[in-house]
This record gives structure tokens, sequence and C-alpha cells, in this order.
């Protein structure tokens, strides 16, 4: 029996205008009507009364760390010393909220001991409810880089190739590297570069030979501007990067994943040390340029939410959305950074990221209008994954 979501204001993240008094129809997980509203009748299915609601795709995280645990103090140090078992509860705990916060695919940003990899297929089996998660195994980084958390370290050609091959083999649905320092842990001044250009060109290589994708932990303009040539997806964070990083991000049509929210709402913390916070602040406005010069020379921006920091909860990924219109992105715009643009940087447009008749139904429902108030993204009534209500209020 369809389902009609009758009446809503539909954003589809393909116009760049809601449309007022829509029904969606669903069947057999996909979207086989998107219409104008019209008098229904029961046997046409089950009826969904959404007059109150805007209607939109199933958000899409492009950053996150699901099996780090963003209510603990220190994520890194409890992950390294819990159990297996106490850590997959926790991730579970993160996907479940991560779901009924309107967030149904996630690209997994790295994790320790490949445990994204049994997360993914929890979720996959019906074990546990998650959004659909695009794993890449562990991260790979060099000895003692960013990252020897949730990744593997690798020094030199043979190496890395070996961890590339590695995540591959054992079920990487994305590689993720990292090519330089993470400016919150050693301070804007010592966020140095990681990998050389030639080792990311041997990595994106690999990846390709088996039809993966690649994303890049770059923050300085150093790391940002060799990963971009070396052919990435993605760059991650840019933090640091300069006018010149931007603009070779622009020329190599690589999309930046620019995280706003872990800078701002590690800000709101009231736990930061004075000396933290300082850095904290002096790297915002740094991250706040690069990603406002990334907006104005027309680099294409997602929206993640790097969940598995400190207080970088799954729920957060609204928080994104907002922050990106107010570096400068128009609203519809941001709405499709974790929506439509979000799902052609992942490769999974052709089955999710916005409301096309045959494709997969993952939606959701918020109360008021997102196209005026992005913060109303934040009030999810409804949310439906592969054409299955997994969460309502």
């Amino acid at each position: 029996m369809p389902t009609i979501l009758h009446n809503c204001r539909v954003i589809d993240a393909v116009a760049d205008q809601p449309h007022e008094r829509y029904d969606v129809v669903v069947a057999d997980a996909r979207i086989t009507h998107v219409e104008a509203t019209r008098p229904r009748l029961p046997h046409e299915g089950t009826l969904i009364d959404a007059s109150a609601y805007t209607l939109l795709p199933g958000l899409i995280d492009c950053h996150a760390h699901y099996t780090l645990d963003p209510w603990a103090a220190d994520p890194f140090h409890q992950v390294a010393h819990e159990s297996v078992g106490m850590t997959m509860l926790r991730a579970a705990r993160t996907a479940r909220d991560g779901l009924y916060a309107g967030v149904t695919t996630v690209r997994d940003a790295g994790a320790p001991r490949q445990l994204n990899f049994i997360l993914r297929d929890a979720i996959n089996a019906g074990l546990i409810p998650g959004p659909r998660i695009l794993a890449p195994g562990c991260a790979i980084t060099i000895t003692g880089g960013h990252g020897i958390t949730f990744g593997v370290e690798a020094d030199g050609p043979h190496e890395l190739q070996r961890a590339v091959r590695a995540q591959m083999r054992d079920g990487a649905d994305v590689i993720k590297i990292v090519a330089s320092e993470a400016a919150m842990l050693t301070g804007p001044e010592a966020a140095v570069e990681e990998l050389s250009q030639a080792e990311i060109e041997l990595l994106v290589a690999e990846a390709r030979r088996r039809g993966l994708r690649v994303f890049s932990h770059a923050q300085n303009s150093t790391s940002v501007i060799r990963s971009a040539l070396a052919g990435v997806d993605s760059v991650e964070h840019a933090f640091l990067a300069n006018a010149e990083a931007i603009t070779t991000l622009r020329t190599h049509n690589i999309t930046l994943t620019p995280t706003l929210a872990v800078t701002q709402v590690t800000l709101e913390r009231d736990d930061l040390t004075p000396a933290f916070r300082e850095r904290m602040l002096r790297i915002r406005e740094q991250h706040w340029w690069s990603c406002e010069e990334a907006i104005r020379q027309g680099v294409n921006v997602v929206a993640s939410t790097d969940c598995g920091e400190p207080c970088i909860y799954p729920s957060l990924l609204w928080r994104d959305i907002c922050l990106l219109h107010e570096r400068g992105l128009p609203r519809m715009d941001a709405i499709k950074a974790a929506t439509s643009r979000a799902a052609s940087l992942l490769g999974v447009e052709a089955t999710v990221g916005s409301i096309v008749v045959g494709k997969q139904a993952d939606l959701i429902l918020v109360a008021g209008n997102p196209a005026t108030d992005l913060a109303s993204l934040a009030d999810v009534r409804l949310v439906m994954k592969s054409g299955e209500v997994v969460y309502t209020r």
C-alpha cells in the first residue's frame, strides 16, 4: 500500500523555490509521484497529513566519526581504552540519534580498528537504526600523524599503497587520507602538512583503480593545494587555507567540506581553558574567512558535523547548514549542501539527495519553512528511510 505525504510544502533540493501544497507518494521504498495536492481516496494509500510541515530529502552528513563518542570529555582517550563492545554500543546510540535528527546518509571519516564497517553492516542488516554509512575503514596517516586514533599509520610509497589496499580489501566504500596536522590540537602555527603531493597522488591512483572516491583532511594551504592537485574529490576543513589554496580548489573543481560546526560549537563549551579558547578564536577567524572565500569564488561546499569531537553531536547538521548560510551561501544552496550537492559528492545522487520520482524515499518532515528559516531543520517531526517511517514525533 503506498504512503502519501499529503498537502505539504516540498523542498526537493532541485528547484530554487519550494513547491507549495504538494503530495509525494511512496511505494516499494521509492518515490512514485511528486504532484500538486488533490483529493485522495482511501484505496490510494496510507495518508499522512503533512499540511503543517515542509518535506525535504533526508539530510547527508559528509564528515562524521560515529565510532567516536561526542558525549565523552575525551572521545579519543575513551575509544583507546574501552572494549570494542562498549564502543559499538556508543556508536549505535550516535547512529540512532543522527537518524532521528533527519540524517539518512553519512560519510564516515575514519574509525579505530575499522569499526565503522561493523556499524555500517549492522545498520544495513536492520539490527540497529541509523543512517546508511559510506565507510572508509581507517583513515590513512603517517606515523605519529594526525588521526592515529582512528587511522592506520604508513610511511613511504610501499606502506601507503598497502594501507589503502587493506581498507579496500576489507570493504571500504571511500578512502580517507590525512594530509596535514589539526590546528585545534597543535595551534594554527603548527598545523603543517604531513603527506607529499606524490604520496597523495599515489593514494588517489590506488583508490581510483577500484573506483573509489578520496577525501583529504587538509587544513593549511600547502596541504589543501597538494590534495587538489592530486585530484582528491573533496578537501576537509581547510581552516587555514589562503586565497591561493581556495583558487586551486575552484580551478580543479574540488569540493570543500568546511565543517564549520566544529569550531563554532567548540567555542560554545563552558569548560575550555583560557589558552585553548584563545586558540580556537584565532582558528575560527581563519576558518570563517577561508569558507567565505570559497563561497565568493564559487567553490562547491557541502555540509557536515565532524561528529565525534566533544559536544559535536550527530543531531547538529542543521547548525552547519545555518553557518554555511551565515558565511554567505544562499539558504536554498545551504540546504542543497546537505542534500543534492552532498549526494553528488558521495556518488549516490542517482538514488538519494533529492525528491524526484524513481529515487529512494529518504524523506524528512520539519515544522516551519527552512527556505526562510534554516533553524527549522532542527525541528524534525518525521523521518522516512527507504520508504519506511523510522521516526515520528
